[in-house]
């Protein structure tokens, strides 16, 4: 059944396997990311290779440890609630975002797992609305179970409020 407490007092946390999919990522992209100006450097100043590397390193580094503190504060900023009347959503580091999902404007809900998210046991919930602002609104690094089990609350909420 759907949880009737205050959202505010009962919000949850993604899963935390869910914070190192996003690391791993992050860490590709900051290696990648590092390449470019690298190259520039060994090419432009002709410098040794040895150089251009060490560059490389240090930039792809120093790119990581900031990610990866901004990735902590996302994951422990993105929280999300379920009651009778509404999914709640609580995001955002530098700019915060609540979304509140009515459960009455809810047209289907999908639940999603890409590879790296069945590698770890984890789904997203997409649930789309009616209306054309934020029709979507998605809640990833859940569970596969709670993921389901979202989405059946969701959609038991609905029986009865057809029109």
């Amino acid at each position: 059944m759907i949880n009737k407490t205050n959202p505010s007092q009962a919000m949850q946390s993604l899963e935390r396997d869910y914070l190192r999919i996003i690391r791993w990522i992050g860490l590709a992209m900051c290696l990648l990311i590092a390449l470019a100006p690298s190259i520039v450097f060994g090419v432009l100043w002709s410098v040794a290779w040895y150089w251009a590397l060490l560059a490389w390193m240090l930039l792809a580094a120093l790119l990581y440890v900031s990610l990866k503190s901004y990735l902590k504060h996302w994951y422990l900023n993105y929280k999300y609630h379920l009651n009778t009347d509404c999914l709640a959503i609580r995001r955002g580091v530098f700019w915060r975002h609540q979304i509140a999902v009515p459960v009455s404007r809810v047209q289907h809900v999908d639940v999603n797992s890409g590879p790296l998210d069945r590698r770890y046991g984890l789904a997203k919930l997409v649930v789309n609305t009616a209306g054309t602002h934020y029709a979507q609104t998605s809640l990833p690094g859940l569970s596969v179970d709670k993921a389901y089990q979202l989405r059946d609350q969701l959609l038991a909420a609905q029986e009865g409020d057809t029109v």
